[in-house]
């Protein structure tokens, strides 16, 4: 296996974790809603507890959100590197 297609491996790899983690977030945020709770002497309602558990999931999985795609980013721009390099190098001037 040449580097190449080492990297590229890597960052299919991590394309599509970053790609599943954003669907994954999609999907938690989807059920989140910005609402005003109004304070209750009962306590907290259940739709404020959920809510909370929501931004509370969202608010975990943000860093590493953040992480993998920085890293598919920087993995993207190598590869592009290399693959223009390849071509270059290729070339019969």
């Amino acid at each position: 296996m040449t580097t190449f297609s080492l990297m590229v491996t890597i960052w299919g790899v991590l394309a599509v974790a970053f790609i599943a983690l954003m669907i994954y977030r999609g999907n938690l945020t989807q059920h989140e809603t910005d609402q005003l709770f109004l304070n209750d002497e009962a306590g907290p309602s259940i739709s404020h507890q959920e809510n909370d558990e929501v931004v509370r999931r969202v608010n975990a999985i943000q860093p590493i959100c953040k992480g993998v795609g920085g890293l598919t980013a920087v993995m993207t721009l190598a590869v592009a590197g290399m693959w223009v390099q390849q071509l270059l190098v290729g070339a019969h001037f």
